[in-house]
């Protein structure tokens, strides 16, 4: 996507590199391509056990890394804010506060939030739901339910890692953007579920 796109501004929205089988490859791109990101939950709890002997995923993908590695993902904020034709978006890895925004939300939450407000019990809402701020919403997090497409935020984690697909969003034509694992371009895109069904793409809606 990155090639045939040819984008001016790179954000990606977290999880860099314990969701794949090659991390060294992941970090080769990101030093190639010096995108912008956001720090995820599992970047974070990397940070927390780099230089750890203990077994474990965040663990043994640290291993495999370079330190230059850990200083990016260390200086990685939890948000990241832009506009575009006069429409203000914000990327995050999990949520924000729906009530308060994004200065209302402490780092922890952006990069963890699912549910508001909290995860704890499956009745709440999504974040998402409760959302009626100016600002259009970017966020990962949350591969279960796939591709989500509202008025006011866009969740583009479909679950490449299980084998389903990578998306993004092209800011400047609108579009959604999908590549299976394997880097084949799907057009037109698709809903992806974690039970590997599809369905047709539902409208992105941003700045309308």
């Amino acid at each position: 996507m990155v090639a045939s796109t040819k984008p001016d501004r790179l954000v990606l929205l977290g999880d860099h590199f314990t969701k794949g089988p090659d991390p060294l490859g992941v970090w080769e791109r990101i030093a190639d391509w010096k995108p912008e990101a956001v720090l995820g939950n599992h970047d974070a709890k990397m940070l927390r056990v780099w230089g750890s002997e203990a077994p474990g995923r965040a663990e043994d993908t640290c291993r495999k890394l370079p330190d230059e590695a850990r200083a990016w993902l260390g200086g990685l904020p939890t948000a990241i804010e832009g506009a575009h034709e006069g429409v203000p978006w914000i990327a995050v890895h999990g949520g924000l506060d729906p009530i308060r925004g994004l200065e209302g939300t402490d780092s922890a939450r952006r990069y963890l939030m699912r549910r508001w407000p909290n995860d704890l019990d499956l009745q709440n809402p999504f974040w998402w739901q409760l959302w009626f701020r100016p600002e259009h919403v970017f966020y990962g997090h949350d591969a279960f339910r796939g591709l989500q497409a509202h008025a006011r935020t866009t969740g583009l984690d479909t679950g490449c890692c299980y084998g389903n697909a990578l998306s993004a969003y092209l800011l400047e034509e609108r579009r959604l953007l999908q590549v299976r694992p394997d880097g084949t371009p799907i057009d037109p895109p698709e809903l992806f579920w974690m039970d590997g069904s599809t369905a047709e793409r539902p409208p992105i809606t941003f700045g309308r």
